[in-house]
């Protein structure tokens, strides 16, 4: 490596080279937790197009739908009430179901969990903004996706290992979520 005008390089230390480490896997993870900004809803042009998105479980009807009226699997079940139970045991208001929200989370969770793909762009290019708004919804502001855990705990605990996930998942700010499982893909997607 070549010395830039006076700079000399710092040999890599076995401490330099885990805090580079540390770093860089900080910024990977900070990278999946999704975006915890409000991002604004764009219209979608096929929100009722059919296919097997639309008969997921959970698709409900929109903000307008009484809350908490979607259909839930029992993992699922199990997932909302882990949730709810690790924010109310940090003093944190426990969020609410909406059917939107569900419903956004069983397109990803369908989708992520048929093709493999741990992330949160769907296999048409879709953003949680897209389905959000496909499913009637007028906003959100955190998504999390946990991939190939067996359990809603193992989800759960997975969300609370990484910095970005635990940010979303304990947002005071939190009011409502939607969650989700396919094939042990799980997403969870909040609202304030």
């Amino acid at each position: 490596m070549a010395a830039i005008a006076g700079i000399s390089p710092r040999p890599l230390t076995r401490a330099r080279r885990a805090g580079l480490a540390l770093t860089a896997a900080l910024a990977g993870l900070w990278a999946c937790a999704g975006d915890i900004t409000e991002d604004p809803p764009r219209p979608v042009a096929d929100a009722g197009s059919g296919g097997a998105a639309d008969a997921a479980p959970g698709q409900g009807g929109g903000a307008d739908a009484s809350p908490g009226s979607a259909p839930l699997s029992s993992e699922e079940r199990a997932l909302f009430d882990t949730i709810n139970a690790e924010r109310v045991a940090r003093g944190l208001a426990a969020v609410e179901l909406r059917d939107d929200l569900v419903c956004a989370a069983a397109r990803h969770s369908m989708d992520i969990g048929t093709t493999g793909e741990c992330t949160h762009t769907g296999s048409d290019g879709s953003s949680p903004t897209d389905r959000v708004a496909a499913c009637g919804g007028p906003g959100w502001s955190g998504e999390i996706v946990a991939c190939g855990q067996s359990t809603p705990r193992a989800a759960v605990d997975a969300w609370i290992g990484s910095p970005g996930h635990n940010m979303i998942l304990f947002d005071p700010g939190q009011r409502r979520v939607g969650v989700a499982m396919h094939n042990h893909f799980w997403t969870a997607i909040f609202d304030r």
